[in-house]
């Protein structure tokens, strides 16, 4: 009798370790994560802007420089090979002159595509720089219109263009476009990723790149510079901001 109850004891103990194992495994699987990053380059057609003086060439052909290039990128929402979808708080807040940017900590997984929105959510927008208790991508006084109603530029885009018909740089005009407002949020979703392109496999507490070039020749394929030099969304030509927001989709490639 006591051999048995012996027995039976161990016998318990080793289905309670196993089942302790079993959990701790389960729970695992579920917390680790990875974390995602873009690695965004600023171009014009297939050149990348490395001198805020050069004047490079679109694919149509046309030249400018670009001395300014900001734009917001937040509600990055990646996407699972499984059909499965996770959203990273967050903004981003793309320079000329940076390329690395943290988005945040996603569950472990094979993601084959990203989407994302160019500007602010409503709640954010509203927010007058004061009211930020941390510093960082937002608040950004110089993507600020200046007052709550009309909130952030979503893209703020300055330099020069070359108006001449042979495209001889003989009469260059400054250009500005300060593109916000809510109708003018975009949302970009990127290609399922497949073949060449193969998908994102993010392991636990490790790190995956997603490559991107911004092609700001495709991005004002749709402007006249000789006409269209300039907008502030609000008051200066609002259709010419809605113009290049609605060409938004055109701006991202991925780079590998």
């Amino acid at each position: 009798m006591k051999k048995y109850l012996t027995t039976s004891i161990s016998i318990a103990t080793t289905i309670i370790f196993l089942f302790s194992l079993g959990s701790c495994g389960r729970k695992d699987k579920g917390t680790s994560t990875g974390t995602f990053y873009f690695h965004i380059h600023t171009n014009i057609d297939t050149s990348e802007v490395e001198d805020v003086s050069e004047l490079y060439r679109d694919a149509s052909g046309r030249h400018f420089s670009l001395s300014t290039a900001q734009l917001y990128i937040s509600g990055v929402t990646l996407h699972n090979v499984n059909g499965s979808s996770y959203t990273i708080s967050g903004v981003v807040l793309k320079s000329i002159d940076s390329e690395q940017y943290v988005i945040g900590t996603a569950p472990v997984g094979t993601y084959d595509g990203v989407t994302f929105n160019i500007g602010l959510d409503a709640t954010t927008n509203a927010l007058v720089p004061t009211a930020f208790t941390t510093s960082g991508n937002v608040p950004n006084t110089d993507m600020w219109f200046g007052n709550s109603s009309q909130g952030y530029m979503f893209i703020k885009l300055q330099g020069m263009a070359d108006t001449t018909a042979l495209q001889t740089g003989a009469d260059l005009v400054n250009f500005s476009y300060e593109i916000g407002s809510a109708s003018n949020l975009k949302v970009v979703t990127m290609p399922a990723r497949s073949g060449a392109l193969a998908p994102y496999v993010l392991t636990k507490n490790g790190s995956q790149y997603i490559h991107v070039a911004c092609d700001y020749g495709a991005l004002l394929s749709v402007v006249n510079f000789s006409t269209q030099d300039s907008t502030d969304t609000y008051t200066i030509d609002p259709a010419l901001a809605a113009t290049i927001a609605n060409n938004v989709p055109t701006l991202f490639r991925y780079e590998e």
